[in-house]
């Protein structure tokens, strides 16, 4: 079946609103709803993959600061002499003040850091020479394997896994702790000692669980090997982990972000490798979890689509009582006014357009009315004011004649210098009001702003000197009428002092093969530096601020841009701009019959 659209056309008002209402609202709300659902399982994982990550970096760099802040404090204690005087030497009573300075001095470096470093918990210095120094918390532990470790690592950081211990301050608690041994400084192959440094395991931990909550997942870190160096269930600390599955998915995968199934349950598995250690800290989600998290949102944007869909059916409504019923009216009206009945008339109930669109229709009734009554009196009317109009009126080529009259009659009374006058004003008169023509010929427009410049020097005197200059090749060039003339008048009216001579200067020439340069410059008082940056950045972004420059300057570019292009216009250059004032125009050359409009 073809559809008629001129059937289309003579459908109601009423009808088409139902028609627009169903699809371009109803029909979309649905079809877009239906595909957000679709999709927005997929969408939310990714927000809280995205989420997870950035919390994972946020750990990641959380620990690397505290982690390099307890190296560097180490590599501080390998070159400061007097932990390595502490460790080295043997206690004798000749030594005595010298240990006892060495101790006053790494008790005043182990205080601060204690106190600057809330998650260090105790610092122990255990010497060559028998000298032993505990600092912080007193505590006691299984630590030895970790000291075997770092003394078969000769001078490289050990960090343990997470350990218990027993404080003598606070009881029962677990670190991971630092353990290295101290070189000589004089000989790197000569231990002089080993330091332990033990980090609160629970400050670790309350990073990890800010991340991901008991509830939402599990979340561990790793050594390089696989084994487990921090995790919530503490038999798993220190041996391997035990799903070598996902091990093997975690080195195999270059990404961050993994989907791994096991046992017959869904996981995003996040994995960020730390900077220094080189742990893995990895975070296990259920999708069981990521779709909780969702199911809110779906709630909401069903109630969303359902607020949508209410809201058009009450627009609808709205649009029936404020435009669709009052249109009708009016269109009842119109159909009596067409049948000569002037006393129609429409029910205004409001004042937004519709309520206007009524007045002005009852306004129209009652003018149309005025206007049949008074028909005649109204020509009449008009005839007159046509006939004040055409007396108003002065030929422009009487003023001419006039002019050229007066100009005789000068020269018969021997007043030349009169006689040159009226006839530079005749021409100029001439010139300016031949408003027909848009373009004219450079010569013809340097012969313009001569006359203008000459009825200035009759009434500047000696106070203005100016000279005019154009390449013989550009005579018969086209440029846009009243080009140069305004800039000109610019220079006498804002450059010049009334008490100083000034010289004007106006130079046409070729730049390159199609590029027509006018430089207008002058001997006046220039552009201030400040006004002159904001003028070049005024016409940059062309913006015509009448506070920073006059409005020729901006029309000239504004209408040189249009005719010719963005690569041309008026241009302020900073090198010709230190002793007077020069304005720059770039156009096109073009010469009779091209004319770019």
């Amino acid at each position: 079946m073809k559809l008629n659209p001129f059937r289309l056309y003579s459908v109601s008002l009423r009808k088409k609103s139902i028609g627009i209402f169903l699809l371009l609202v109803t029909l979309p709300s649905l079809l877009v709803g239906s595909a957000v659902l679709t999709r927005y399982d997929a969408i939310l994982r990714q927000q809280f993959a995205d989420s997870m990550e950035k919390n994972l970096n946020t750990i990641e760099m959380n620990l690397y600061e505290k982690i390099k802040a307890v190296d560097d404090i180490t590599d501080y204690m390998i070159y400061q002499k007097d932990f390595r005087d502490f460790m080295q030497t043997t206690e004798t009573p000749a030594t005595m003040d010298q240990l006892n300075n060495d101790r006053t001095a790494i008790e005043g470096f182990a205080a601060f850091q204690l106190m600057s470093k809330s998650y260090i918990k105790s610092i122990s210095l255990l010497g060559q020479s028998g000298n032993r120094m505990h600092l912080g918390e007193p505590v006691e532990g299984p630590e030895q394997q970790w000291i075997d470790q770092a003394k078969a690592n000769k001078g490289g950081i050990v960090w343990s896994d997470s350990y218990p211990l027993v404080s003598g301050w606070t009881g029962p608690k677990r670190v991971v702790s630092l353990f290295r041994m101290i070189n000589s400084f004089d000989d790197l192959t000569k231990s002089v000692g080993m330091v332990v440094i033990r980090l609160n395991e629970s400050e670790i931990s309350a990073l990890l669980s800010a991340a991901v909550p008991e509830e939402q997942g599990s979340i561990f870190i790793l050594r390089p090997d696989g084994k487990v160096l921090l995790d919530r269930n503490t038999q798993r600390v220190g041996q391997p982990y035990p799903d070598a599955k996902l091990l093997g998915a975690i080195r195999n995968s270059p990404d961050k972000v993994i989907s791994f199934n096991t046992n017959g349950s869904s996981y995003l598995v996040f994995n960020q490798q730390m900077r220094l250690t080189h742990w893995n800290i990895v975070t296990m989600i259920k999708d069981e979890t990521i779709v909780a998290k969702t199911n809110a949102l779906k709630v909401s944007l069903q109630i969303l689509l359902l607020v949508v869909v209410i809201f058009g059916l009450v627009a609808l409504i709205g649009f029936e009582l404020t435009i669709i019923r009052p249109m009708l009216e009016l269109k009842k009206e119109t159909s009596r006014l067409k049948t000569g009945d002037f006393s129609a008339r429409v029910t205004v109930r409001s004042r937004d357009e519709i309520g206007e669109l009524g007045r002005q229709f009852n306004n129209m009734v009652q003018t149309i009315k005025d206007l049949i009554d008074n028909k005649y009196r109204l020509e009449l009317r008009q005839k007159e004011s046509e006939l004040r109009i055409l007396q108003s009126q002065m030929d422009p080529h009487f003023l001419y004649n006039t002019l050229d009259m007066i100009r005789w009659t000068a020269r018969l009374e021997k007043a030349p210098e009169t006689s040159q006058l009226i006839e530079a004003l005749s021409g100029f008169f001439r010139s300016s009001m031949n408003r027909e023509k848009r373009y004219t010929t450079l010569a013809d427009e340097l012969e313009f702003v001569r006359s203008y410049l000459n009825l200035q020097q009759k009434r500047m005197g000696d106070k203005l000197a100016f000279s005019l200059f154009m390449e013989s090749s550009l005579e018969a060039a086209v440029v846009p009428r009243r080009l140069i003339q305004p800039l000109v008048e610019n220079s006498i009216k804002h450059g010049f002092h009334r008490k100083r001579k000034a010289q004007i200067a106006v130079r046409c020439y070729r730049e390159g093969q199609s590029d027509l340069i006018i430089d207008v410059t002058d001997t006046g008082t220039g552009f201030p530096e400040e006004r002159l940056r904001a003028i070049r950045l005024a016409l940059e972004e062309k913006k015509s601020d009448p506070t920073i420059m006059g409005h020729a300057i901006f029309n000239i570019h504004e209408l040189i841009t249009i005719v010719y292009g963005s690569g041309y216009g008026v241009d302020i250059p900073i090198e010709l701009n230190r002793s007077g004032a020069c304005v720059r125009l770039r156009i096109s050359i073009q010469s009779i019959g091209q004319e770019a409009i």
